[in-house]
């Protein structure tokens, strides 16, 4: 086999690799060290801004995440769904949150909490795949091969060597963090992600470390063998950097059971650690609530609310609480009227939760009307995702807009000096 047949079937050999799926400790360059110590140094008297994107997966049901109670026609439409005013958690005579949503609530009378009303964006598709799509890439004109995330990190860290500046948690891959130059390691855990066996033997180590670098550190003129090696080095690199990190993790935080919630407790790990990554991706799966959607809805609901609620404690005790915005949204909302199998179909806008120490916390944007609906019974959006995306770029993560998303939208203050 030539050098590039090598390439190019080691492409399945580096999806299992920046998987986790290997193991071994290697060397850490001293330039990814150095870009590890400046992306997570202090910058204007504090650390770099980081966000932590939670992608809510299956359409979550945004009436019944925030609940409109003060409009008569809530209760028309979901005669079995809707909750008595009693029940749901108060934000301002008008809306609530769900009744599972109780640490929320609680970092929302703290003022932590931002709510954007009616987030969506123009004929929404409400195909999972295609409307997940959008979200991550934010394009909805046209299918997208780059994502929003990767865009920023090309455009705005493209001489920062840190291999961590951005990571996936968990089991899912995302399009968002993703461009032709830029991919992301995702991890599910610091101790499975490597490379070799650890039992491998240190000199066998050395020389498929030495052989792996030279062969993927080669100039070659053809672009396809060229993004092959450019995605190798980038997966040594993940790996040699992962291994490096001291833990500095103090593990006093209380987190509930669950894959969620161990996602979460990971990114304040690698964080604490000084992984000095500014974008983190995790998903929440199962909001697809076609049938029997009440007592669904509320275990899932209550999973990510009690693993965000112990997430923030975690990041307000190792001193990462200001550094930190979470964003959680979800591909679509739901209709506004229940099915005939307890649940509700695939509807369109919805809201987002921004969460966070410098978060101006309140409510963003206007509750679209639950009588005045599009032609397929769904909500019309009042505020277009990416303005979500823009302020976040403004006034948070210092990206630019235009370069990002083509053009510029409506940005909101969200965040205090």
């Amino acid at each position: 086999m030539n050098r590039r047949q090598f390439l190019i079937r080691s492409s399945s050999f580096i999806a299992a690799l920046t998987a986790g799926a290997w193991a071994t400790q290697l060397p850490l360059k001293a330039e990814i060290m150095e870009g590890m110590t400046t992306s997570s140094a202090a910058t204007a008297g504090r650390r770099a801004p980081v966000l932590v994107v939670v992608q809510l997966a299956g359409g979550n049901d945004g009436i019944n995440t925030l609940i409109p109670y003060g409009q008569g026609a809530y209760y028309d439409a979901r005669p079995t769904l809707a909750y008595r005013e009693k029940e749901i958690l108060d934000l301002n005579g008008q809306v609530g949150l769900h009744p599972s949503l109780r640490g929320l609530k609680k970092l929302w009378d703290e003022g932590k909490l931002g709510i954007v009303q009616g987030v969506g964006y123009p004929e929404p598709n409400r195909s999972h795949f295609r409307s997940k799509d959008i979200w991550q890439t934010g394009v909805p004109e046209r299918i997208e091969t780059s994502g929003w995330i990767g865009r920023y990190l090309e455009s705005a860290l493209s001489k920062d060597p840190n291999p961590l500046k951005t990571i996936e948690i968990g089991k899912y891959s995302s399009k968002a963090l993703q461009t032709g130059n830029v991919s992301a390691p995702l991890l599910k855990s610091i101790e499975s992600y490597q490379w070799l066996n650890p039992n491998t033997p240190n000199d066998q180590k050395n020389r498929l470390a030495r052989a792996f670098q030279s062969m993927y550190g080669l100039q070659l003129n053809n672009t396809k063998i060229q993004v092959t090696a450019s995605r190798g080095t980038d997966a040594y690199s993940s790996v040699s950097a992962i291994q490096s990190l001291v833990s500095q993790y103090d593990n006093r935080t209380e987190y509930p059971a669950g894959a969620f919630a161990e996602d979460l407790r990971l990114v304040v790990k690698l964080l604490s650690s000084g992984s000095g990554t500014r974008v983190f991706w995790t998903e929440l799966d199962g909001f697809d609530d076609h049938a029997d959607e009440r007592g669904q809805h509320a275990e899932l609901l209550a999973v990510y609310d009690n693993a965000i609620s112990a997430f923030y404690q975690d990041l307000e005790l190792h001193g990462l609480a200001e550094d930190v915005v979470v964003l959680t949204f979800s591909e679509f909302g739901r209709r506004v009227k229940e099915n005939g199998t307890g649940g509700t179909d695939h509807g369109a806008a919805a809201p987002v939760f921004l969460l966070g120490g410098r978060v101006s916390g309140g409510m963003y944007g206007e509750y679209p009307s639950l009588t005045k609906l599009d032609n397929n019974g769904d909500l019309k959006y009042n505020v277009d995702f990416r303005s979500i995306y823009a302020s976040l770029l403004d006034g948070w993560l210092g990206g630019d807009v235009k370069e990002v998303l083509g053009k510029s939208y409506e940005t909101f203050p969200w965040f205090r000096s």
